[in-house]
């Protein structure tokens, strides 16, 4: 008869020890880090296609209008924020993920590439719209509970240790959570209900676009936080609540507004994201103002970062252009999402980006910036360039991040 082992008090002390070696630390740093890669690459992918369509769309009519929507507006800072720099910064602050949650990611990975693919393939064939819709839906529903996962069970801190990085990380998968299983059920009433593919899916995009800027806009505040060190007890628990309300309690609310006569959009947005938004960019401003700090090349991409968002509001007020406040937040989001790669890599010398890169790549993307405002029509060309200048950068710094992982374990030990 075989007599079951039961482990005892020593047994699960040597499990917790070795979870918790840096060994294992290692092995789930080098995978996270090539999740992170992936997902970067995904949403570089999905923004150059969706740049190259948006060129024909206004030749091309709704079709390539869509699938340009859909690229930019759902696969790219989504998943660079909370797939990509989520997977690169969440381990040196929090404690091993499960080996089964990790898997969550991957398949996270197949499905919103799959989704991605139909958003291009929906200029085709509209049908896919639906496909690409609903497999955002699936994808960011697991790569959320993968990250509340980690944010939850895997801290070795209290809640009002956490940093802001990992609050927006927290908050803005949770806010996912709420809105996808919303989005997804709405798609299959209508695809039920014999709805034509194309008015279904520009329909749901647009009602998509309000939570997921407001997501999008607290990762991005989340990003520039961390870059700045508040001190005070008060600001630590303060920060968080502003987060929650534009991230967690406008999907709430949006998911209640899908069934029940609820709040405009217009309203969503000022009260449920600017206000808030604002306060956080005046803690950080105020904790910059109040203390020395060095000027760091990761830092220099929080300015232009919140002089975007700020100016997005401002260009709100005047509704005759609104695609110049959607490109104002999105802009801005990216230079935060940059600035955060750059603050992550510098841990690792020797896969950072020389000093010279960094300067090339904020200037250039200074450059295509101006160029897109449309009192400067001159600079057309020279925007041009600049963004070339950009795609270069980021190629460079895609060839760093991909370096064998022997130089990676030859940092951390």
């Amino acid at each position: 008869m075989t007599i079951p082992v039961v482990s005892g008090p020593q047994e699960r002390n040597k499990e917790r020890v070795l979870l918790h070696s840096p060994i294992s630390r290692h092995s789930e740093a080098a995978g996270f880090r090539g999740d992170g890669a992936a997902f970067l690459g995904l949403s570089l992918f999905c923004g150059l296609a969706g740049g190259f369509l948006g060129l024909f769309a206004q030749r091309a009519g709704p079709f390539h209008s869509l699938s340009h929507g859909l690229l930019l507006d759902l696969f790219v800072l989504v998943p660079a924020f909370i797939g990509g720099m989520g997977r690169l910064v969440l381990p040196n602050e929090l404690t091993p993920l499960p080996p089964a949650m990790i898997r969550f990611d991957r398949v996270a990975f197949l499905v919103l590439l799959l989704g991605a693919f139909a958003a291009v393939w929906g200029a085709h064939v509209p049908a896919a719209f639906i496909a690409s819709l609903a497999l955002w839906c699936v994808g960011s529903a697991l790569l959320a509970v993968t990250t509340v996962i980690k944010c939850l069970e895997c801290r070795d801190v209290r809640f009002r240790d956490l940093t802001p990085f990992a609050w927006s990380q927290l908050l803005a998968s949770l806010g996912l959570i709420v809105v996808t299983p919303v989005l997804l059920a709405g798609l299959a009433h209508d695809v039920v209900a014999g709805r034509a593919a194309l008015p279904t899916a520009q329909y749901w995009l647009g009602r998509a676009q309000v939570p997921v800027l407001a997501l999008v806009v607290q990762l991005a505040l989340g990003a520039i936080a961390n870059l700045v060190a508040f001190q005070s007890l008060r600001s630590r628990i303060v920060l968080p609540v502003l987060m929650a309300i534009a991230s967690l309690g406008v999907s709430v609310v949006w998911a209640h507004g899908v069934t029940v006569l609820g709040l405009s959009d217009g309203w969503l947005l000022g009260v449920g994201v600017a206000v808030p938004s604002l306060a956080i960019m005046v803690m950080i401003c105020a904790s910059l103002w109040r203390r020395s700090f060095v000027m760091t090349y990761a830092l220099s991409w929080s300015f232009p970062a919140m002089l975007l968002l700020s100016a997005g509001w401002v260009l709100g007020l005047f509704p005759t252009r609104p695609e110049a406040f959607h490109s104002a937040m999105m802009f801005g989001a990216v230079f935060a999402l940059f600035g955060c790669y750059y603050k992550w890599q510098a841990v690792f010398p020797e896969i950072a980006a020389p000093s010279s890169l960094c300067r090339i790549h904020l200037v250039s993307m200074g450059i295509a910036l101006l160029a897109m405002m449309p009192a400067l029509p001159v600079l057309q060309r020279i925007g041009e360039g600049g963004m070339t200048m950009s795609l270069i950068c980021v190629a460079f710094l895609g060839m760093r991040l991909l370096m064998p992982m022997r130089q990676l374990a030859r940092v951390t030990r």
